[in-house]
């Protein structure tokens, strides 16, 4: 005769899925800013892995939250609250999500950070509105930011009136976060509150008023973007992406001129590779053999012109590649992801073939993996282009669509697929000229 299954729940299996779902997570960052890996690769060798997991725990006993999750929600420690956080929230019963809520209004800031990263990727329908009535209380401003934080990357908008308030609020942190809802909404923001933050004191501030200000169309902005391409601070490494993004020819002249000064060279070449510009293409040659800047320049020479750098164009790298020099390294920022590792190109083959594709390039057109900058192109691009290189892209999109077709990098890819495809349905028109052409007020 067949005994009655045991249903208690396997406690071993459970412990060994939270720890591949913890495992996932600590790889999380260096997946999402992979030099190699395509949204498509991260979505098969990463997501599929931690949603299982994290789907082990969403289905299995009803203990599982008392005894394995909850417990780990209040561990110090990124990860185990990462992952306790998303099974919760998955399973969805009101007492799941308000031991979440409750443990975000209790936390510090770092910790917060933390519980926001999952926030970010949860798919349960009721949170907004947990996380909204958050917004609505005398809550602390440190904790109304990391609510908004939640509410952007989860692409939920908190309601004009909030985002108004937000954007004039004493703290600067509840600011930051309300000017980066306004990249996401930017019909929502007053233009004339954003605008305002390009002289505030923290350069953080000044950096996403740039990117806000210009997914509204500022023109005036665009004019503030220009003057502030020489600061060292995040100021002016925004700017000067956005110089690349979406400047004439003698904007992207300029950012050539700044691989001259020490300072702004690492990410001046980060961000020529986002130009499609020749004179950008011709800038990077020059510095391939770089010992510092090599990878680097390989890596934005290939972004414009399209060479794929294997075979006779690749060369290895040294196993004793110099470590930049302390006081070079605390004085140079620091890029997304790490480009120490990047590919090598031998110059002397890049020059040579360079040399002949060259006349193929259309004097004066802005390319883009070496095809003409185009509305398909640049959708193709967020589809297949290494993780570290979309977030600038979805920048520019947002841009150009003035915000009607956010992508957002940090969520999972199959919910960025949704994404890309509302985005085209957008024809491009005049906002694929420089910004200069047709931003209007």
């Amino acid at each position: 005769m067949w005994s009655r299954p045991d249903p208690s729940p396997r406690w071993d299996l459970l412990e060994d899925a939270f720890d591949e779902a913890r495992y996932q997570w600590m790889q999380r960052e260096s997946f999402l800013n992979s030099a190699e890996l395509s949204p498509g690769q991260v979505a098969e060798l990463h997501e599929e892995r931690l949603r299982a997991s994290v789907d082990m725990l969403v289905y299995s006993h009803q203990q599982v939250s008392e005894r394995l999750l909850s417990p780990n929600l209040q561990e110090d420690d990124r990860e185990r609250m990462a992952v306790a956080t998303l099974a919760l929230l998955g399973r969805g019963g009101p007492e799941e999500v308000a031991t979440v809520v409750k443990k975000l209004r209790a936390s510090t800031p770092e910790v917060r950070g933390w519980i926001v990263e999952a926030l970010a990727l949860s798919e349960n329908r009721s949170l907004t509105s947990h996380l909204v009535a958050l917004l609505g209380a005398k809550e602390e401003p440190a904790i109304q930011a990391s609510v908004l934080e939640a509410l952007t990357l989860l692409g939920q908008s908190p309601g004009g009136t909030l985002l108004t308030e937000a954007l004039g609020h004493p703290e600067s942190e509840m600011r930051l976060a309300a000017l980066r809802a306004a990249r996401r909404w930017p019909w929502e923001a007053e233009a004339g509150r954003v605008k305002q933050e390009l002289g505030a004191g923290a350069p953080s501030l000044r950096a996403a008023a740039l990117e806000a200000g210009l997914v509204q169309g500022q023109r005036a902005v665009w004019r503030a973007c220009q003057t502030a391409a020489e600061a060292p601070d995040a100021v002016g490494r925004t700017a000067r992406l956005l110089l690349a993004l979406g400047g004439e020819q003698e904007d992207v002249a300029r950012l050539v001129e700044f691989l001259d000064v020490p300072l702004l060279r690492r990410d001046t070449m980060w961000a020529l590779g986002f130009s499609g510009r020749e004179v950008a293409a011709n800038a990077c040659l020059e510095w391939m053999d770089d010992p510092l800047l090599g990878g680097l320049a390989a890596e934005a020479f290939c972004a414009i012109t399209g060479l794929k750098l294997e075979g006779g164009f690749a060369r290895e790298r040294p196993a004793d590649d110099a470590i930049p020099p302390l006081e070079e390294d605390l004085r140079t920022p620091l890029l997304p992801g790490l480009d120490d590792t990047l590919p090598l190109a031998r110059a002397s083959a890049v020059e040579k073939w360079w040399g002949e594709a060259r006349k193929n390039f259309e004097k004066g057109t802005r390319t883009l993996g070496g095809k003409p900058f185009t509305v398909t192109g640049l959708l193709e691009a967020l589809e297949r282009v290494p993780m570290r290189r979309r977030p600038p892209l979805a920048l520019e999109l947002a841009i150009r669509t003035g915000g009607l077709h956010p992508v957002e990098t940090r969520t999972w890819v199959h919910a960025q697929r949704r994404q890309l495809v509302d985005a085209r349905g957008w024809k491009g028109g005049s906002t694929l000229r420089p910004f200069a052409n047709w931003m209007s007020h």
